[in-house]
């Protein structure tokens, strides 16, 4: 009998998995890292050398999820500087290249308990996971190179460092204790939103499928 309670409490205290779940193909934190990164690294790209120009952004370099938005997000930064943008190279006084060297995120769930555990067929019913600590650590990276040139002599106008930025969402929780978030998504979450740091849901975080056991 004290082997069985032994080996229960081993159980209890020693299961850890990650579980990834979400209503679309991806969750919103995971497009909040991603764009949160992004941004920050754009806004380390000094686009005063071309400023008031008529530029042609050429994306053929850009190669990374949420590509879309990396653009608008390059095209708004350019306008602010009173640029004009242009379709075409032959009309542009200085064509701008853009580079992703890493656009992307990285995440790790930890928790004390015990994980879902199958039914053994035909049931298709599964005993549910039981959490007594749990925390989620998510990442979003995202690394850019721009450069600039003169559309005529091809003489350089930016050749910027590159351009590396980092987004974080960390959330945990204590059973019987309310759940807390903080990083820097959450900050802008709490800013544009006023929701509270404090009870913003990661939910089961980045994706649809589980990612496995150990």
């Amino acid at each position: 009998m004290r082997l069985a309670l032994f080996a229960f409490a081993a159980l209890c205290c020693s299961g850890c998995a990650s579980v990834k779940e979400s209503d679309t193909s991806r969750t919103g934190v995971e497009q909040l890292l991603i764009s949160q990164a992004a941004d920050q690294a754009l806004d380390k790209i000094d686009l005063q050398p071309i400023s008031g120009a008529r530029v042609f952004v050429d994306t053929q370099y850009l190669d990374c999820v949420d590509k879309n938005y990396v653009i608008v997000s390059l095209h708004q930064r350019l306008m602010a500087v009173n640029c004009t943008l242009t379709d075409k190279a032959d009309d542009a006084e200085v064509v701008l290249e853009i580079a992703s060297g890493a656009v992307g995120t990285d995440r790790h769930e930890y928790f004390v308990g015990t994980p879902q555990i199958p039914l053994p067929p035909p049931s298709p019913i599964s005993v549910p996971k039981m959490a007594v600590f749990n925390r989620i650590k998510a990442m979003g990276t995202a690394k850019f190179r721009v450069v600039a040139f003169d559309a005529k002599t091809r003489r350089s106008l930016i050749n910027s460092d590159v351009a590396l930025a980092r987004s974080d969402y960390k959330h945990w929780n204590v059973v019987g204790a309310s759940s807390i978030a903080s990083g820097s998504v959450p900050n802008e979450l709490a800013r544009s939103t006023g929701e509270s740091e404090s009870v913003i849901p990661l939910g089961h975080s980045l994706a649809r499928r589980p990612t496995g056991k150990r």
